[in-house]
């Protein structure tokens, strides 16, 4: 349980993080029905700046860094979303991000119930 508390502890402080001041960040859980089975959505969604889609398919790489003005700013070592799909994956679930430059991002980390 401790692990599952890493994923989310990171993807929200993430939100928090890269977001602009005074933005809304959301989370939600809700139930859901996969090819696999029963399973649960966790969501954390940003109205901060959005990601570049160039970068998205490398942002769980280990120690990549979208390299723009705020990310050298705020620090961080590039690990956060590696661990958090690590242990989504460990877990038999999945980490989707999905980006709109200029309107924020969404994480959402689908895990099998039982």
């Amino acid at each position: 349980a401790a692990v599952l508390v890493q994923v989310f502890t990171n993807l929200v402080e993430n939100a928090l993080k890269y977001g602009v001041s005074g933005q809304v960040v959301r989370v939600s859980l809700t139930p859901e029905e996969t090819v696999r089975g029963p399973a649960v959505r966790v969501e954390v969604a940003d109205e901060g700046e959005g990601i570049d889609p160039v970068h998205l398919p490398r942002l769980t790489e280990r120690f990549y860094r979208v390299d723009t003005h705020r990310s050298r700013e705020m620090g961080g070592t590039g690990l956060g979303l590696a661990i958090v799909k690590h242990i989504v994956s460990r877990h038999r679930g999945w980490l989707r991000i999905d980006s709109v430059k200029g309107e924020g991002s969404r994480f959402s980390v689908v895990l099998p119930l039982g």
